[in-house]
């Protein structure tokens, strides 16, 4: 294993510029700190050691100052030893300065709370297992409080400990699960856009169809002057005349494909365009390949009026991945039921499985959920609900999720109408 990876890999690369600027507040606050309490309130300490140790600190930030213009980012190994050294340098500080009975002692939290943000797991373990060791040996030996001689209990000082270690795992805990979930988020985004992005060139191969159906007109039209040239001379050969006329024929195939091609791509199409709300749930369900032991029935008993919409990509793709996701758990019917009444456009998606787990019902819609139930090498469906709920609640949609009358799942989704109206979905 290389020495790099000691502290174990991760993807996130810190800006140096970033780790600088955070030393120089610390080298601002501990100097000033040092300064008022010897010279304002004249408190007897090491001065000169506590300064030595601020004055390393500038060096090593002027160093980096110069070498951020060759690296920008450090990888997680350098990161991890800047991050120790700082902790280090303040330790050293509080060991001068009264131990764990300094005040400023709570900022052995900070390093811990700044590796979980960035750093891996190892780093961050590292980080942590360090604070407490350093804090164990502050607890014992230590320079003094400047000030007043005041002697502090053993269990007072025990009880200090005690606080800022649970500190630095609580803290630790908590800013660790909110950077997992953030990144978790941003991930599933990412996912959001890329199948979005590839939706939507799909769309854009119109485009290029009509682009290159003029660039070919052109040596089509050459070839066909060469056709009619050979016609005029060899229209009269028998032997000949059916050839010329078969290649006529082609040419005047392969125009009308290309005018096919040329037509406008963003030119929209009434009758393509749009379609009745009922016949697109049908389109969708007729698109899968169904399961000989499976049945998916479409109930629009209660459709009031034929609703025309638009074939929105974020509709269309959530509904599928809805849709399949009932195929593939029910057991034997899944049933779509489509209402429009009270100017609500409202879909209910049900099967006849085994419904959701309760100890993730709770959390539906979150990416990258999974029930204990299932085997740990299963990811779970949690990306995928996550993206249809993301796609459908930007259309102004509201989706929930409750158990079905069937004995399986029922996902509820809800438009008012008047959303596809104006915006002529």
């Amino acid at each position: 294993m290389s020495i790099k990876n000691i502290f174990g890999i991760t993807q996130e690369n810190i800006k140096l510029e970033t780790l600088i600027n955070i030393r120089w507040i610390a080298i601002i606050g501990q100097l000033f700190t040092v300064c008022l309490v010897f010279f304002y309130y004249q408190f007897e300490f090491p001065l000169y050691r506590c300064l030595l140790a601020i004055l390393l600190s500038v060096l090593l930030n002027v160093i980096l100052e110069y070498a951020k213009k060759l690296v920008q980012r450090l990888n997680n190994f350098w990161t991890t030893l800047s991050i120790l050294y700082d902790l280090i340098q303040l330790s050293f500080l509080l060991y001068l300065t009264g131990g764990i009975t300094n005040p400023f002692s709570i900022l052995t939290i900070v390093p811990t709370t700044i590796a979980v943000t960035f750093l891996s797991k190892r780093s961050s373990f590292i980080i942590a297992l360090v604070s407490i060791l350093l804090l164990t040996f502050l607890t014992q030996y230590y320079y003094p409080l400047p000030g007043p001689d005041i002697s502090l209990p053993k269990h007072y000082l025990i009880g200090l400990w005690v606080s800022l270690t649970v500190g630095i795992i609580f803290l630790g805990n908590y800013a660790h699960s909110i950077t997992a979930e953030h990144r978790t988020r941003s991930t599933a985004f990412d996912n959001l856009e890329k199948t979005l992005a590839r939706e939507r060139e799909l769309i854009s191969l119109g485009g290029l169809a009509a682009a290159a159906a003029h660039e070919l007109a052109t040596p089509l039209g050459t070839i066909t002057l060469v056709v009619e040239d050979l016609k005029k001379q060899l229209g009269n050969n028998p032997k000949f005349s059916q050839d010329v006329e078969l290649l006529n024929s082609q040419i005047q195939r392969c125009k009308n494909i290309l005018k096919d091609f040329s037509t406008d791509p963003n030119k929209q199409d009434t009758f393509i365009d749009n379609i009745s709300f009922k016949n697109l749930i049908k389109e969708i369900v007729f698109s899968f390949d169904q399961p000989k032991d499976k049945t998916v029935k479409i109930d629009d008993s209660k459709i009031q009026n034929n609703l025309i919409v638009g074939r929105k990509v974020e509709i269309i793709y959530a509904l599928r991945n809805l849709i399949d996701n009932a195929i593939k758990f029910a057991n034997k019917t899944i049933v779509i039921e489509i209402n429009n009444s009270n100017k609500k456009l409202e879909i209910n998606i049900n099967d006849d499985g085994k419904g959701f787990r309760q100890d993730i019902f709770q959390k539906l819609g979150e990416p990258y959920i999974k029930s204990n139930l299932i085997s740990k090498d299963k990811r779970g469906l949690g990306l995928g609900i996550f993206i249809s709920k993301t796609l459908l609640e930007r259309t102004g949609a509201t989706i929930s999720f409750k158990k079905s009358s069937l004995g399986g799942a029922l996902i509820n989704i809800v438009w008012d109408e008047s959303i596809f109206l104006k915006s002529n979905f």
